[in-house]
């Protein structure tokens, strides 16, 4: 009996000095690997990389993940309300309503308390308002996006869009007095964010494309007045990537890439990384200089969200073990898709943001898991937060 304890405590601490990662994992908790116990799935990691985790927060704040103010104060974040009398009531009539939450007092406060969808919300970058999308709740696919701008306390609302054009969820914002959007005509506006949609002065540019395309996101480089947007191709089902100069109001689309999932812009290094089909059922992360038009793939696996950091010299992602799984890893790597370092594993993550805070290393993101409650069917969202060192 003395010898089977001994060879179990000389295990234990064969396990402890050797610094793996440990045995028995919370349910549930993301398993974060300090820069000793970190390991690439790729083959390009140098030896000096390494990662390592300075605070995590596994619950935040509850709801989803918009944005974050420029003086790093303030998140916004969307929460899940529904018009059910109880829990055991099956309604359409759910929705999700925008919120403020305040690092300083560690609360979410609801800003315009409507029964209207607000969602795709980003903060202005006079930290004075913020845009979103408002719809009607339901699951009516066909009802109208409006662009709308609210301040923080939700006295003013002004609407940047027509009520009838129908917003593509991916717009973006481009700067302070700068918008772009895709409607529901096929059209790309450019819209100046100062003023309101009814006056005189606003400035908006119109673009017609060669054929009406159902925009789904766009992103524009003011440098080259070049915009590229992801659309359902209506013959396959799928999506295609284009990229398109709007220097007139007629405007003829180039093709970046068929059956493409999702794309993100870097202005800093004119660079456009996008996923794409691999060999089998997994994905490519692959990188396209705008101005070269050259290409490099990054990454090959099974890969979820990426984007560039707020700095743009990093790039972060997940990935899934396997195409069935709905838990991912996060890893961070840089532009050259080297170096690649496990952040995080285990994490159910949703939403369609991962969120830079502006000035620090840190990632803002949406985690969900299934109600408890045997009643509904709902599922709770948690935002995340992991500040690391890379």
């Amino acid at each position: 009996m003395k010898k089977t304890m001994g060879l179990i405590i000389l295990i234990l601490l064969i396990v402890i000095v050797s610094g793996c990662t440990p045995i028995f994992i919370k349910e549930d908790e993301p398993v974060i690997l300090t820069s000793a116990e970190s390991n690439s799935s790729q083959s390009n990691a140098s030896e000096d990389s390494s990662v390592f985790i300075k605070n995590i927060d596994s619950q935040l704040t509850d709801g989803i993940v918009y944005d974050i103010s420029k003086d790093g104060k303030t998140l916004l974040v969307g929460t899940q309300e529904n018009t059910a009398l109880d829990s055991t009531t099956e309604t359409d009539e759910n929705f999700s309503n925008l919120n403020i939450y305040s690092f300083e007092t560690d609360q979410l406060t609801p800003v315009l308390t409507s029964k209207q969808n607000q969602f795709s919300g980003y903060i202005d970058d006079k930290n004075k308002g913020f845009y979103y999308l408002e719809s009607a709740p339901g699951k009516d696919s066909n009802a109208n996006n409006k662009l709308v701008w609210t301040d923080l306390n939700g006295d003013t609302t002004k609407n940047i869009s027509l009520n009838e054009e129908n917003v593509s969820a991916g717009y973006s914002m481009i700067n302070d007095e700068l918008l772009i959007y895709g409607n529901g005509k096929g059209e790309i506006k450019l819209v100046s964010a100062s003023s309101k949609i009814s006056d005189e002065d606003n400035i908006t540019s119109t673009y017609l494309l060669d054929k009406s395309y159902n925009i789904l996101k766009v992103d524009y480089i003011e440098k080259y007045q070049m915009a590229f947007f992801l659309c359902k191709n209506e013959e396959t089902d799928l999506k295609d990537l284009y990229y398109v100069y709007l220097t007139k109001k007629n405007v003829q689309p180039v093709l970046v890439q068929r059956n493409a999932g999702d794309f993100d812009l870097s202005t800093e290094n004119e660079a456009l990384i996008y996923s794409a089909p691999g060999l089998k059922d997994d994905s490519q992360l692959i990188s396209l200089d705008i101005v070269e038009k050259t290409r490099i793939s990054l990454y090959k696996g099974y890969l979820g969200m990426f984007a560039f950091t707020n700095t743009e010299d990093q790039i972060i992602y997940s990935e899934k073990s396997d195409p069935s799984s709905s838990s991912q890893n996060l890893w961070i790597m840089d532009i050259a898709g080297n170096d690649a370092m496990q952040l995080a594993s285990n994490l159910n993550i949703t939403g369609d943001r991962l969120v830079f805070h502006p000035y620090n290393s840190v990632i803002y993101f949406t985690v969900y898991a299934l109600n408890k409650d045997e009643n509904t069917k709902a599922l709770n969202y948690s935002v995340y937060m992991i500040d690391y060192n890379y």
